[in-house]
């Protein structure tokens, strides 16, 4: 049985061989389309994480009347801590944002306007649970509704374009995938059956003496996942080479990099398997019927 099974295997081996051309243009082909993809994939997980890193800094902030005293200020503090969706409220005094003025404008605003306009104000984050976008709306409509709240301020517009980009991304690489995807069944298809046809007479002569479909096709299915398996591979090494490349354009304008994950070119392999073996099958399915 072993013997049996190995012999098929190397048949597999050789009918790549003999077909090294053929079998070279759709390993190529494949590497190419599946490394966009595979590049898709990294430039789509890196703006996820950018997404979720912007999310985690969400912070609002609350101004309050000018006439507000610190005491009603702290207690409409403590109220919009017991909004649900907030994680911590703070308080900013009428003297505290005054010093903050100073320090960041290195002038003391007594001595500018000799009295202090800035207003008490609240700086609040919210709870942020996995990677679901945070519908803020209804925590900035409970803030409103309190007493003495003058305006409350937040960049959840700026957040929300670019989660709609992230979606538009999302989905062009979605349809890229799907399209690259059924080109692989096609390509490995008419692979195999460009091998299937050079050699039908052996093929025939094998079902004259009594081979079973299951002999003659299993060496198809195992170049057709050879064929994948390689093609995955070189999709991998030229997404490397993207990333590589990106990451050195971006270092030129800033900090932020790629990050090359592994598990992505693992999950291309598998993929693009499957989908040789539905190719290899559905050549040889059409020729042993």
């Amino acid at each position: 049985m072993t013997d049996k099974f190995l012999y098929l295997i190397a048949e597999g081996f050789r009918s790549l061989w003999r077909a090294k051309l053929s079998a070279f243009a759709s390993i190529t082909a494949i590497g190419v389309a599946m490394s966009l993809v595979g590049f898709g994939a990294i430039l789509g997980e890196s703006f996820s994480n950018l997404i979720h890193i912007a999310r985690s800094q969400y912070k609002l902030e609350v101004f309050f009347h000018p006439l507000i005293t610190d005491s009603e200020a702290s207690s409409v503090v403590v109220e919009i801590g017991k909004i649900p969706g907030v994680r911590s409220a703070t308080l900013v005094t009428k003297q505290e944002a005054a010093e903050i003025f100073e320090r960041q404008f290195g002038e003391n605003i007594f001595e500018l306007l000799e009295e202090n306009p800035l207003p008490s104000s609240c700086a609040v984050t919210l709870i942020q649970e996995g990677r679901q976008p945070l519908d803020v709306s209804p925590i900035v409509s409970r803030m409103q509704a309190l007493g003495h709240v003058d305006e409350v301020r937040y960049q959840g517009g700026v957040i929300s374009t670019i989660e709609r980009y992230y979606e538009g991304f999302f989905a062009l690489i979605t349809g890229l995938a799907v399209i690259v995807l059924i080109g692989t069944v096609i390509l490995i298809s008419n692979t195999i059956r460009l091998t299937i046809y050079s050699r039908k007479d052996l093929i025939e002569t094998l079902r004259l003496v009594g081979a079973t479909n299951r002999f003659i096709r299993f060496p198809f299915l195992v170049e057709g996942v050879i064929e994948g398996v390689l093609g995955a591979l070189l999709a991998g090494a030229v997404t490397y080479g993207f990333v590589r490349g990106a990451n050195y354009f971006l270092s030129l304008f800033t900090k932020q990099r790629l990050a090359w994950d592994i598990r992505i070119v693992a999950l291309l392999v598998c993929v693009v398997v499957v989908f040789s073996v539905a190719g290899s099958g559905r050549a040889v399915r059409k020729f042993l019927r």
